[in-house]
């Protein structure tokens, strides 16, 4: 059975304007602000041709305002993640965290954007526990530019 918050999860949608920098070959940032608390997303790739890995911060600040806006930042954090592997298609992207928290909520916004993933040639694999890690990838399934 669904918890509420899952349910609150796979039911909210929003879109943010998101800031991109791109200057960096091996990196990319997008930044957001939903309700005063600020949010980057960080797309890293570490060693020439390795996997991305993808990372997000909330600034401090109020955490209350925060919390009431956790569904619209983690929508925010996975629509800066679609609009980054339909623009730059890296191979595998790969959401990392030794948090258990954080990996039901990767779970649930990774199904809730599974369409999409898939639409945009992409197949999710996880999680994998790589102590003390937990990983979730997207790993493309379709070549670069495939339009069928």
């Amino acid at each position: 059975m669904q918890s509420l918050a899952e349910f609150m999860a796979e039911s909210f949608n929003s879109n943010v304007p998101l800031t991109w920098d791109v200057s960096g070959v091996s990196r990319a940032v997008a930044s957001f602000t939903v309700d005063s608390v600020k949010t980057t997303v960080a797309f890293e790739r570490r060693g020439s041709s390795g996997p991305w890995h993808v990372t997000f911060e909330v600034a401090k600040g109020d955490s209350t305002e925060a919390v009431r806006s956790a569904f619209a930042i983690f929508n925010g954090v996975f629509q800066a993640v679609g609009e980054f592997i339909e623009v730059r298609e890296p191979e595998t992207l790969v959401f990392a965290t030794k948090r258990d928290e954080l990996v039901n909520i990767y779970q649930t916004y990774l199904r809730k954007w599974s369409a999409r993933i898939e639409e945009l040639g992409y197949r999710l694999e996880g999680p994998i526990r790589v102590d003390p890690y937990t990983e979730f990838m997207l790993t493309r399934v379709r070549p670069s530019g495939w339009t069928g």
